[in-house]
Formats: C-alpha cells, sequence, structure tokens
C-alpha cells in the first residue's frame, strides 16, 4: 500500500481541469510560427502585434468549479474510499472521471440511464404498496361508519 499523500500534494490533480484550459495555447499566427521566417521587406502592418492586456481589457479567468454535496450510503462511501485510497487519488476525482466516461460514452450513458428508470419504478411501487397498507379503503371506512350507526 502507497503511503498517504497530503491534500495538498493532490492538488495537482485537482486543479488538473484548470491547468488543461490553462494549457492549451492560443492559435498563433501563422507570422509568427517558430519556423516562419521573416523576410526583410515584409511590412510593419504584417506582422500582428502581441499586446498585454490592459486595466480596461478583460483578462480571461479561469472558470472556478461547482461544488457539490452527494450523501451516500456508509457502503457506497466505504467502496469509493477504498477505491480511491488503492489509486492514491481523491475520490472527488474518481467522481470526477465517472462524469467524464457517462457524458463520452454512449452505451455507458444508456445503462446509467436505464438503470436510474428501473430503481425510479421499484421506489414508486414500494411507495404504493405503503399507501394502501397505511390508508385503509374508502369502502372499510364507510362500512365501519355505517355498521357502527346502525346497532
Amino acid at each position: 500500500m502507497s503511503p498517504a499523500r497530503s491534500p495538498s500534494a493532490r492538488a495537482g490533480i485537482r486543479n488538473a481541469a484548470l491547468r488543461d484550459v490553462a494549457a492549451v495555447p492560443a492559435a498563433v499566427p501563422p507570422a509568427l510560427q517558430p519556423d516562419t521566417v521573416l523576410q526583410p521587406d515584409t511590412e510593419p502592418d504584417a506582422v500582428p502585434q502581441q499586446s498585454r492586456p490592459g486595466p480596461t481589457q478583460a483578462r480571461p479567468r479561469a472558470e472556478r468549479p461547482t461544488r457539490i454535496t452527494v450523501d451516500l450510503v456508509a457502503d457506497l462511501h466505504g467502496f469509493l474510499r477504498g477505491y480511491a485510497q488503492a489509486r492514491d487519488v481523491a475520490a472527488a476525482d474518481v467522481i470526477r472521471e465517472l462524469i467524464r466516461q457517462v457524458r463520452a460514452d454512449p452505451d455507458l450513458s444508456a445503462r446509467v440511464t436505464a438503470e436510474l428508470a428501473r430503481r425510479q419504478e421499484v421506489l414508486a411501487e414500494a411507495m404504493r404498496a405503503a399507501r394502501e397498507l397505511t390508508l385503509p379503503s374508502r369502502g372499510s371506512v364507510a362500512m365501519r361508519w355505517g355498521s357502527a350507526g346502525t346497532k
């Protein structure tokens, strides 16, 4: 088993999405490509000028992640923790990757959707059964009241 790493040691993985956005280089104009050689007679207007964003120009900011809270039963929480620890990654990184996989894989998305629909139907059936057990039918209530009034 690998030694536990501090949360700051895993911060690189947690912020990978932010780094990925910043790591993508902006398109370089053809005149500024590294293998492009400018000729001495090149007009100054043909070379794009690079400028730094001034106070009036908005600087692009990395999008901040949105925090969510997920309640897990002890069994799922234990599995997630063990899975993440065995791979020396944060549990949040496992969840993020699962979301990416569902987004990218139509077959996985269909399986997850079908399972969610099945669970929703099971829950609805259980709720119907619970209501039938706790609420007496109208006929039985009327009969009790009717039979009590005839004595």
